[in-house]
C-alpha cells in the first residue's frame, strides 16, 4: 500500500510542478503587459490641431492652380499636383530671417547638448507614438502635397520613419558612447578613448518626393546626437510643413526640449543659400547633383562640413536564375513607386537575354494594368502625379529623343487618358461644369462684355487647355482636360549610349529594360554610369548574385531584393561618383553628426573637418557600402499580393495595419494592428473605395 501511494505522488508531483509553473508564466505574462501598459501610458499623448484641409478627403470648390515661373518673391504657392487645387501660400523667408533662426537654434543647441540620451529617447518615442496613431492623416497631407498614393504614402514616409526613429531609440546611444583605443606601443601607460561631440547646428536642405519622412529623418538623427537642427524644405513641397511643424512643436513641448531646437525654413533658393552659409556647424544636403555642387561651393568659405546625398540612376540586375514571379513585382516597385521620383529608384533594368523576352512580357502588362488619377477621394490608384512643375516635359523629352533614336516604348512614353480611372475623368467633367458659369462670367468681362465662341471651360485661375499643358497633354484640349501632371508608368527597350536616356536621370515612371549575357557584361554596363547610389541583384545562387554586388561602383547594394538597405537603418545610406559622398544613417550617419574628439587626427572650425588617423581615419580611406541581404534560405521578401498591381481598396489599410503590428510602442498596438491584417487580408469591413473619412479608415485599420 505505501509503495502505491509513492507512486501516485511521484506521479502528481510533475502535474504540480507544471501547474506551478504554468501559473508562474501566466503571473509574469500579466505583470508584463501591466508593465508595458504603464510604459505606454508615460509617453505623453500629443494634441495636434488639423485643419479641415489636412482632415478632408477631397476639396470642395477649391480653385485650381496653373505653375508659372513668374513667382511672387515673398510667398509660395502651394497646390496639389494629382488635382492642381489650389492649397494657399506658404511663406517665402528672406536670408535675414534664415539667419535669425540659425541664431535661436544655436541658443537651443547649446541647452539640449549636455540633455541625457534618456530625454533624447523620450523625444523620439513621442514621436513615433503619435506617428503610428496618425498615420492616415499624415500621409493624406503628404499625398495632397506631393501627388503620391495613400499607399506609396504610408510605405515611404511611415515605413522607414517608424524604423529610423525604433533604431535609435535602441541603438543610437551605443552608437554615440566614448570608445575606448589602444595607446601604442611607447604610451603604454596612456588610456586613449574617442568622445563623439555633437557638432552644434545641423542645417538640413531635403527634397519634395517625400514630404514627411525627409524631415523626420534628419531632424531625429540629429537631436539623437545632442544637435540642434535647421531644415529647409522644398518649395514644391511647403504646405504639408504647417502640419508636420506643429507635431515636431507638440513633440518637443512634451519631451522637454529647449524652444528652437528644431527649426524649419520655407523659402526659394537664396533661404537655402542663406542656411548653408549662415553659420550652421554641418550641411546636409539631399536633392539633384547640379544643385549640392552650388551647396559644397557655398559651404567652402566657412569649411563647414558637407554631406551630399544627390542623384541616381540604380541598376536591377536579373540573371537568367532567378525566380520571376518574386522580381516582377519588386521590379514594378522600383521603377513606379511614387512615379519614380526617389533618388534610389531602380532606372536601368539589366536582364539576362534568357529571360529578357519574358520579364519585359511581364512588365508591360503590369504597366498597362495601373490605374493613375487623383490621388485622394477618387478610389484606389496605382500612381499618383509628378511633383515638381516641368518634370512631365523632361521625361517626355528623355523618351521623344530615345524614341527617334531607334528605341521602343512597350507602355506608356505619352501623357493622356489612357491610364487614367474612369473616376478621375468623371471628376475632370463635375470639375469643368461647376467652374463654366463663372469662368464664362469671368470671358465676358476680358472681352469688353462680349460673349466669347463655345470653348473647353475655362477653370477658376487657368483654363481647361492650359490645365492640359501643364499636364502634358496637348494645348487644344485633346487630352480630356486633364488636371493634374500625370505621366504613365512606362517601359522602354533598346535604349543605347548615344540616347539622353541612357545616362541622365529620368526621375519619372520610366523602366529602361536593357539586356545581357554574361555575368561580366552585366557588371559594365551597370558601372558606365556617372552616377553610383544603390543597386540590386536578383539571382538563384546567392554566391553569384554576391559576386556581381560587390563589383558594382554604388553606395548600396541589396541581394534578391530593392532598396533592402534602407530599410536596415543601421546601415549607412550614401553614394559614389556623382551620387555624392558622406553618410547619414545608421552608425557612420550618426556619428557624422558629431565631432570625434580624441585620437583621430583632426580640428573644426577653421581648422577644417575630417579625420587622417585612427579608426576614423583609415575608413575615410574606403567607401562605407551597405548591403542586405536573406539572412535565411527559408525567408525572402515579396510583394503582398494586396500591394500588387492593380492594387484593390484593401491596400493602404493593410499597410497601416501591418506597420502599426510592426512597430506600435505597446502590446496592445501591436495587436490591434494584427486585427488590421486579418481584417484587411479577409477583406472584413473593407469599403470599396480608397475615400471615406479618417475615423472610418482608423476602425478599419
Amino acid at each position: 500500500m505505501d509503495a502505491l501511494q509513492m507512486l501516485e505522488n511521484a506521479l502528481e508531483a510533475p502535474q504540480q510542478a507544471l501547474a506551478v509553473l504554468g501559473l508562474a508564466v501566466a503571473l509574469a505574462g500579466l505583470l508584463y503587459l501591466l508593465f508595458d501598459a504603464i510604459r505606454y501610458r508615460s509617453i505623453p499623448e500629443l494634441n495636434v490641431p488639423i485643419t479641415e484641409q489636412e482632415a478632408s478627403e477631397q476639396l470642395q470648390g477649391a480653385e485650381l492652380y496653373t505653375p508659372t515661373t513668374q513667382l511672387p518673391k515673398d510667398k509660395i504657392p502651394c497646390y496639389d499636383p494629382s488635382s492642381m487645387q489650389f492649397l494657399g501660400y506658404a511663406k517665402a523667408m528672406s536670408p535675414a530671417e534664415v539667419r535669425e533662426v540659425i541664431a535661436e537654434a544655436k541658443e537651443a543647441a547649446q541647452v539640449w547638448r549636455s540633455s541625457s540620451f534618456g530625454q533624447r529617447r523620450r523625444l523620439l518615442k513621442v514621436l513615433l507614438k503619435y506617428i503610428i496613431a496618425h498615420q492616415q492623416e499624415i500621409c493624406r497631407v503628404s499625398a495632397r502635397d506631393s501627388g503620391k498614393t495613400p499607399l506609396e504614402a504610408v510605405l515611404g514616409e511611415i515605413v522607414v520613419t517608424a524604423e529610423k526613429l525604433s533604431w535609435l531609440i535602441k541603438e543610437g546611444e551605443a552608437a554615440l558612447k566614448p570608445r575606448q583605443r589602444g595607446a601604442g606601443v611607447m604610451a603604454f601607460y596612456k588610456s586613449a578613448r574617442v568622445e563623439f561631440i555633437p557638432v552644434g547646428v545641423v542645417g538640413a536642405i531635403v527634397p519634395w518626393n517625400w514630404p514627411f519622412h525627409n524631415i523626420i529623418n534628419p531632424i531625429s538623427a540629429a537631436v539623437m546626437a545632442g544637435n540642434a537642427i535647421v531644415v529647409k524644405v522644398s518649395e514644391h513641397s511647403s504646405w504639408s510643413i504647417a502640419y508636420y511643424g506643429r507635431i515636431v512643436e507638440a513633440a518637443l513641448a512634451a519631451a522637454g526640449a529647449p524652444l528652437g531646437l528644431v527649426r524649419f525654413v520655407t523659402g526659394y533658393g537664396d533661404a537655402g543659400h542663406a542656411l548653408v552659409t549662415g553659420g550652421v556647424d554641418k550641411v546636409v544636403f539631399v536633392g539633384s547633383t547640379e544643385v549640392g555642387k552650388k551647396v559644397m561651393a557655398a559651404a567652402a568659405d566657412r569649411l563647414t562640413p558637407v554631406t551630399l546625398e544627390l542623384g541616381g540612376k540604380d541598376a536591377f540586375v536579373v540573371c537568367e536564375d532567378a525566380d520571376l514571379n518574386q522580381v516582377v513585382p519588386i521590379a514594378i516597385k522600383a521603377a513606379f513607386l511614387n512615379c519614380g521620383q526617389n533618388c534610389a529608384s531602380g532606372e536601368r533594368f539589366i536582364v539576362q537575354r534568357k529571360v529578357y523576352g519574358k520579364f519585359c512580357e511581364r512588365v508591360t502588362e503590369v504597366a498597362k494594368s495601373m490605374r493613375q488619377g487623383p490621388t485622394l477621394g477618387a478610389g484606389p490608384m496605382d500612381a499618383g502625379a509628378m511633383c515638381m512643375p516641368g518634370s512631365v516635359q523632361k521625361v517626355q523629352r528623355l523618351i521623344d529623343d530615345a524614341v527617334a533614336k531607334g528605341a521602343t516604348v512597350l507602355a506608356g512614353g505619352k501623357p493622356g487618358p489612357a491610364n487614367w480611372h474612369p473616376q478621375q475623368q468623371q471628376q475632370q467633367q463635375s470639375q469643368a461644369a461647376a467652374a463654366a458659369p463663372a469662368a464664362a462670367a469671368v470671358a465676358v468681362a476680358e472681352n469688353g462684355g462680349a460673349v466669347p465662341p463655345p470653348s473647353p471651360a475655362r477653370l477658376t485661375r487657368r483654363s481647361a487647355a492650359a490645365a492640359a499643358a501643364a499636364a502634358g497633354g496637348s494645348s487644344d484640349g485633346s487630352s480630356s482636360s486633364s488636371v493634374g501632371q500625370f505621366y504613365p508608368p512606362t517601359v522602354i527597350t533598346g535604349v543605347t549610349k548615344e540616347m539622353d536616356l541612357y545616362y541622365e536621370e529620368a526621375f519619372g515612371p520610366v523602366m529602361t529594360v536593357i539586356p545581357f549575357d554574361t555575368d561580366d557584361e552585366a557588371v559594365a554596363i551597370a558601372n558606365d554610369c556617372p552616377f553610383g547610389l544603390g543597386s540590386s541583384v536578383f539571382s538563384g545562387s546567392k554566391r553569384r548574385a554576391r559576386a556581381i554586388a560587390s563589383r558594382l561602383e554604388a553606395g548600396m547594394s541589396s541581394i534578391n531584393d530593392f532598396n533592402a538597405t534602407y530599410m536596415c537603418q543601421g546601415l549607412p545610406f550614401g553614394g559614389v561618383k556623382q551620387s555624392g559622398f558622406g553618410r547619414f544613417a545608421g552608425v557612420e550617419g550618426l556619428r557624422a553628426l558629431c565631432v570625434p574628439k580624441g585620437l583621430p587626427f583632426g580640428g573644426v572650425k577653421q581648422s577644417g573637418f575630417g579625420r587622417f588617423a585612427g579608426v576614423e581615419g583609415l575608413r575615410a580611406l574606403c567607401v562605407p557600402k551597405a548591403v542586405a541581404e536573406d539572412a535565411w534560405p527559408f525567408m525572402k521578401t515579396s510583394i503582398p499580393p494586396l500591394w500588387q498591381h492593380p492594387v484593390g481598396p484593401a491596400a493602404a489599410p493593410f499597410a497601416v495595419a501591418l506597420t502599426t503590428m510592426f512597430y506600435g510602442p505597446s502590446i496592445g498596438t501591436k495587436l490591434a494592428g494584427l486585427v488590421g491584417v486579418l481584417k484587411a487580408v479577409t477583406g472584413v469591413g473593407m469599403a470599396s473605395s480608397s475615400g471615406g473619412s479618417s475615423k472610418a479608415k482608423s476602425k478599419a485599420c
